[in-house]
């Protein structure tokens, strides 16, 4: 009795009723017909504005695909519009869509955070390359701009956090904005708006750091740590910087604040109000407070007090969220600073250092993956160097508590690319790094890796050249780790006897690539990967 084929005409009834649903005709608005007609003459920018259009008309818009790829596009022809006579009205067409984009996706932080990027990008572009003379014909529009800015925290007090502790200082262009004013008439520009955004802006900088620890208190504590070390703190232990990052100053900035109005005399107060430090000015003090620590203190045993004060007050930034502009930075600061008290310090004084290093690199790894795996590597090598067996061991310990970053292949892109965790190879070379090292103290680091490849697999690209880091690691002595190598070598993707296998399966789809005139993307990538496979023949 034969089976019964299932039909090749399948078809699935949710399928269809889900494509009837959200069919809809998307029809762009004449709205942005200026948009469209500066570009016009040009094929490529206009083809690549109507595509955008459609995106931003359609009822089922994705406003996070819609950024990524309007901010660029704003930028890079950002000239085409500024130079044309309706540039003032584009500007604004341009900033309403991102300000829709917040209005419609309050919700997401994600696409929040993009978008006000990208909206104080432009602005910030925009205002930088004004003179007096055109400025006159931007006025009317940036005044109203900066008005839809001012009201974003009836939307959400959020999304203006995002314009406080962003990468364009409203300050910057509150600047500039005042000396075109005054160049071009008062009565061209009011400041008002802008007056009353940066008031804001600041009031919203000062409750968050008051909301924060104040630095002042631990420097007091820090101080009393001097003296019981036989060490001189000079300036009356006063640090000016930390002084300048107290809640105390920083209240009498908000008491300032307060006292300034707006509506007597616009470019007056926003004078004043320029006068008192943002949240960018803030960020640069707690940059140079780590530096300048040993200015303040003097004795026998300075250099080892100072560095580690030093770290606890990196460690200490890398806590405070709202200092996440120079957490990078600081990650590679500490990085050296822990260099320094590696070479100067023993090991028990060293391995409370590495717990709460680790932890915070861990905690960062997500957003920085090469810094915190670099960190590890010049670190590792600083250890290794001094050659105690039980430092590396501390060390080792703590690196594979600090995990392992997975290939995660999520597919392929349209070039057939695999879409994979980019720091995946970067682990997998940085602990091969550190095994190199001194091979027969790295079994359980080893082990380790060859685990998480095992339990999660790898992906390794022929572009990556990993076999050069394989033949590194064969040509140090790893007879200790013998057993181990094999096992690792074995795993890697990267050895075989011949290119351009052939076979059965080569053949056949050699032939249906051809008859579809390698036309068929979906038959020719199958046709390499078939090539690829037969090729890839491990030997150990």
């Amino acid at each position: 009795m034969s089976t019964p084929q299932p039909s090749l005409q399948f078809q699935s009834k949710a399928l269809e009723a889900n494509i009837q649903q959200t069919a809809s005709t998307v029809k762009i608005s004449s709205h942005y017909a200026p948009l469209q007609e500066v570009v016009a003459r040009y094929q490529g920018l206009s083809q690549k504005l109507e595509h955008l259009l459609y995106e931003i008309s359609h009822p089922y818009r994705n406003w996070l695909l819609i950024i990524t790829e309007l901010r660029p596009f704003v930028l890079k022809n950002f000239n085409h519009y500024i130079k044309h006579p309706k540039g003032p009205e584009c500007f604004t067409l341009f900033s309403s869509i991102f300000l829709d984009a917040l209005k419609h996706s309050r919700k997401n932080g994600k696409v929040v955070a993009a978008t006000v990027e990208a909206l104080l990008a432009y602005a910030d572009r925009l205002v930088s390359s004004l003179d007096p003379e055109s400025f006159n014909l931007y006025a009317k529009e940036l005044d109203i701009f900066f008005q839809h800015l001012a009201r974003l925290d009836a939307i959400d007090n959020s999304v203006m956090m995002y314009m406080v502790q962003g990468h364009h200082p409203m300050k910057k262009m509150a600047t500039q904005l005042i000396n075109l004013g005054q160049k071009a008439g008062e009565e061209t520009f009011s400041c008002t708006s802008v007056g009353q955004l940066v008031k804001k802006i600041l009031f919203l900088t000062y409750e968050y750091w008051l909301h924060e620890d104040d630095p002042f208190p631990w420097w007091k504590s820090q101080c009393s740590k001097l003296c019981s070390q036989n060490l001189v703190c000079t300036h009356d232990t006063i640090h000016p910087l930390l002084s300048a990052l107290s809640h105390q100053r920083i209240q009498e900035h908000r008491e300032a604040l307060k006292l300034i109005s707006i509506e007597e005399d616009p470019y007056q107060a926003l004078s004043e109000l320029l006068e008192l430090p943002a949240h960018i000015d803030i960020v640069r003090l707690y940059r140079e407070v780590p530096n300048t620590l040993n200015e303040y203190c003097t004795g026998e045993q300075q250099s080892v007090f100072i560095e580690n004060q030093k770290l606890l007050f990196l460690f200490r930034i890398m806590d405070t969220s709202g200092l996440y502009l120079i957490h990078e930075e600081t990650l590679r600061e500490i990085n050296r600073s822990l260099i320094q008290l590696i070479r100067m310090q023993s090991f028990d004084e060293i391995e409370q250092f590495f717990i709460t290093t680790f932890h915070l690199l861990k905690a960062n790894v997500r957003k920085y993956p090469h810094t915190s795996l670099h960190c590890i590597q010049v670190i590792g090598g600083e250890v290794f160097q001094r050659g105690n067996s039980r430092l590396v061991e501390a060390f080792l310990f703590e690196a594979v508590r600090f995990g392992f970053q997975y290939a995660n292949v999520l597919g392929v892109d349209e070039d057939w690319q695999p879409i994979t965790n980019p720091a995946h190879l970067a682990n997998i070379r940085v602990w091969l790094n550190l095994i190199m090292q001194e091979p027969k103290w790295c079994s359980t680091l080893f082990s380790a890796l060859i685990i998480n490849i095992r339990l999660s697999g790898t992906c390794v690209k022929d572009t990556d050249l990993f076999q050069r880091d394989i033949t590194a690691l064969l040509n140090h002595p790893i007879i200790p780790i013998y057993n181990l190598a094999k096992q690792f070598t074995k795993l890697m993707p990267v050895f075989f006897n011949e290119i351009g296998a052939e076979g059965e399966l080569r053949d056949v789809s050699t032939e249906l690539d051809e008859l579809h005139k390698r036309h068929d993307l979906l038959i020719h990538f199958l046709r390499k990967q078939s090539h690829v496979e037969s090729s890839n023949l491990i030997e150990i």
